[in-house]
């Protein structure tokens, strides 16, 4: 399968975590923004102590995102240890690289979220996800 249509994939899979936020807006069958996972991220978080809605979101996407690429045998996107990196500590990354591009907030929040993830989490020659 294409690079093209593993990440189509990838992003149609996601949006199954957008699916009580799609039902709750019949009219609209919008994705969550990145300003509207944001805004719900900073609601009761701190540094270190994120929200338990935005862990669970964040987490939720890690774990489809995992198990897709291992259904596809696909390379990983990004490579988080659970032993190293808990699950705190990735979704105040995901919250700062949101903070970070504000200028994209009505982007899908997965697309941001995906993003941040790659980019605080690369995979290097002898790393693995977990």
């Amino acid at each position: 399968m294409s690079l093209i249509k593993k990440t189509i994939l990838i992003f149609l899979s996601i949006g199954l975590l957008n699916t009580n936020i799609v039902l709750a807006e019949e009219e609209e069958s919008e994705l969550l923004t990145a300003g509207e996972l944001l805004e719900s991220c900073e609601k009761g978080s701190a540094p270190g102590a994120p929200n338990n809605g935005c862990v669970q979101y964040v987490v939720g996407l890690v774990l489809t995102v995992i198990k897709l690429q291992q259904a596809e045998q696909s390379a990983p996107f990004f490579c988080i240890n659970p032993q190293l990196n808990p699950k705190e500590e990735v979704t105040d990354k995901v919250i700062a690289y949101l903070r970070k591009q504000s200028s994209r907030s009505k982007e899908a929040a997965q697309t941001l979220a995906l993003e941040a993830l790659t980019k605080s989490f690369p995979c290097t020659g002898t790393g693995g996800q977990a």
